[in-house]
């Protein structure tokens, strides 16, 4: 989160903090940074009834702030807010997501940050389709257009089961534990957690049964109680990247019409075939 507003009554600001609703406030010790974390904490007290730990780590207006995130990643004190800076913020976002898409936040822009290096384009595609569903979902169920929403949440599970699940085989079922098989396992995490907090407003039974069995590969302590306690995850523009999401929607629809094809001319799919000839426009 940047600090550079002070708008702090913005109701869209103040609904991101509440569906943020953190259990520690990590700040930099510049002034404007110091007095958003505060601003932030009297919100949750006011809307939550409850007051927001702040911890000062000066680490997060300097270099040293990717270390300062690194050690927060390690800590189980539940969901963290920290006030950055965007210099320190690009750092973080180039040394986990990479740099060929760069991170611009806006004044008080919330942002959910990777929690492991996405080297693997696989990672990087299934978060962008994500979030993308996760707007699409929310600007549908704003405007009272369910049916809209419901069929947004369905077109992600085709592209998570049919192809990022099975393009990822290698790497779940890879000796070892590696960065590779980590990032994998984790994002898949992150994702299936997402996303049935997405549904949950359409399928709230078996989304409830899912998410609370999810909850037994979870690292936390604490566990949560239900899926409708939780609140809808913060969709980000950041991840949206529009050039993989439109390549890997070529090689999709390649290969279904591949698979039609093969269908149609009664040719197994083990079957190599001699010549195949693609013309893209």
């Amino acid at each position: 989160m940047t600090e550079t507003s002070k708008d702090f009554a913005n109701p869209q600001f103040i609904e991101h903090v509440l569906r943020i609703n953190p259990n520690v406030i990590y700040t930099s010790d510049l002034i404007r940074a110091q007095q958003t974390a505060e601003q932030i904490q009297n919100i949750i007290s006011t809307y939550r009834n409850r007051k927001v730990k702040i911890i000062t780590d000066p680490r997060l207006a300097n270099a040293d702030a990717l270390l300062a995130y690194e050690e927060l990643l390690q800590k189980d004190v539940g969901t963290i807010l920290f006030i950055g800076h965007e210099p320190q913020a690009k750092q973080i976002w180039e040394q986990y997501y990479g740099a060929e898409h760069p991170l611009h936040l806006k004044h008080l822009e919330t942002i959910s940050m990777p929690t492991v290096v996405l080297n693997n384009e696989l990672d990087k595609w299934v978060f962008a389709a994500l979030h993308e569903t996760a707007l699409d979902i929310e600007q549908a169920m704003n405007g009272y257009l369910l049916d809209s929403a419901a069929k947004a949440a369905l077109g992600f599970l085709d592209k998570l089961n049919n192809w990022y699940i099975r393009r990822s085989r290698r790497r779940f079922w890879a000796s070892g534990m590696d960065q590779d098989k980590i990032a994998a396992y984790t994002t898949l995490y992150t994702v299936l957690e997402r996303y049935l907090k997405l549904c949950a407003p359409f399928a709230p039974f078996i989304s409830e049964d899912l998410f609370l069995q999810l909850q037994a590969f979870s690292n936390k302590k604490e566990k949560a109680e239900s899926i409708h306690l939780e609140h809808l995850p913060i969709a980000s523009i950041h991840y949206i990247n529009k050039a993989l999401l439109q390549e890997i929607e070529v090689v999709r629809r390649i290969i279904s019409l591949g698979l039609f094809i093969r269908s149609k001319n009664r040719v197994a799919i083990k079957q190599p075939l001699q010549k195949m000839e693609l013309k893209i426009d």
